[in-house]
């Protein structure tokens, strides 16, 4: 059998921008949490729209999201595990820039 493969200028193009992508996330770029846990993650992945509802429904004051490192992992990942479908935090970060770095490698090749 023989396979071929149209042009992959369109798919090498959204590699590269992932990598670059995946670069900017490693170097410790800031990014805004709504942006990161996008609406649609969260209503994929929650119980909730975005990523500011699950911090005001968590049982810690969390007036503003960037707040959440401050929470003690054990605590955090009982959250996660309860309200999410990720057993833990880092499994629930780790998602979000996987998918973050899909969606934006698409966006901007498109």
């Amino acid at each position: 059998m023989d396979l071929r493969t149209g042009d992959l200028v369109d798919l090498e193009g959204r590699l590269q921008t992932a990598v670059a992508r995946i670069g900017t996330l490693q170097a410790g770029t800031r990014v805004r949490s709504d942006d990161f846990f996008s609406e649609s993650f969260m209503r994929d992945h929650t119980q909730f729209d975005s990523f500011t509802a699950f911090c005001e429904a968590s049982p810690w004051s969390l007036e503003d999201s960037r707040n959440i490192r401050h929470v003690r992992g054990r605590r955090l990942d009982t959250y996660v595990a309860d309200m999410t479908d990720f057993e833990d935090w880092e499994a629930m970060k780790t998602q979000a820039a996987e998918e973050e770095i899909v969606d934006y490698a698409a966006s901007s090749v498109a």
